[in-house]
């Protein structure tokens, strides 16, 4: 069965974490600490630096404050902040996370988060960008903000059915999620962390923000492991 499967891979990649996922080295003796990257290569991941757009966050080249697509695109959301950029090894690491169930890598993606997410927005709870899988990436990485790192997380979003996102562009995302975006409570915080893996035109941080400023929040903030630039 499958969920045997993938039990007996977790314990056995708790037991032999092998080799790391961007250079090879053996982990056991690389200074690993546990995780799925050499000591090495998790120094090597760059942040994104420099002047960002003070609404999506993407790197400004010759605008001031505000990025050609934001003052266009009219977002829900206040502000949002990723860590890197989507390419290279992030992006590799990412689609182990999501596809290959490399599912210790959430520990090193919440390791990443938490403190930018605890200095930005003290005691402002999180809430996940829901997925077509109980237990996506964004999921993974959720329940590690919170187990390991005190972080309140609200699971106040459930999303149904709808195309693929990936070759569509926002107007085509916007209307691929209408109504497929629905709150899971009556009741809201008055401010909340929108949280996804990945950001790409802002299309489903957009509506999910929209559900819940619709359902009585008053400020909608959005963070994010990667963006695409």
């Amino acid at each position: 069965m499958k969920w045997i499967r993938r039990a007996g891979a977790g314990f056995l990649e708790i037991l032999f974490p092998g080799r790391c996922l961007l250079c090879g080295r053996w982990l056991l003796t690389s200074g690993s600490g546990g995780k799925q990257l050499c000591a090495d290569c998790a120094c090597s991941l760059s942040p994104i630096q420099g002047p960002r757009c003070g609404i999506c966050g993407t790197p400004l080249v010759s605008e001031s404050t505000t990025c050609v697509r934001c003052q266009e695109a009219d977002f829900s959301f206040e502000a949002h902040r990723s860590v890197f950029a989507y390419c290279g090894a992030v992006r590799d690491l990412i689609a182990c996370l999501k596809f290959e169930r490399r599912s210790r890598l959430s520990d090193f993606f919440a390791d990443i988060l938490a403190p930018r997410i605890l200095m930005s927005y003290p005691g402002v709870p999180l809430v996940p960008v829901p997925g077509h899988r109980s237990a996506d990436a964004v999921e993974l990485i959720a329940r590690k903000l919170e187990a390991q790192h005190g972080i309140t997380v609200l699971r106040l979003l459930k999303r149904s059915g709808g195309r693929a996102q990936k070759t569509l562009d926002l107007r085509e995302r916007r209307e691929n999620l209408r109504d497929r975006i629905r709150p899971l409570a009556t009741s809201v915080p008055p401010e909340a962390v929108l949280f996804d893996d990945v950001f790409t035109t802002g299309a489903t941080a957009d509506t999910c923000s929209r559900v819940l400023l619709e359902a009585g929040c008053r400020k909608v903030s959005v963070v994010s492991i990667a963006m695409e630039e």
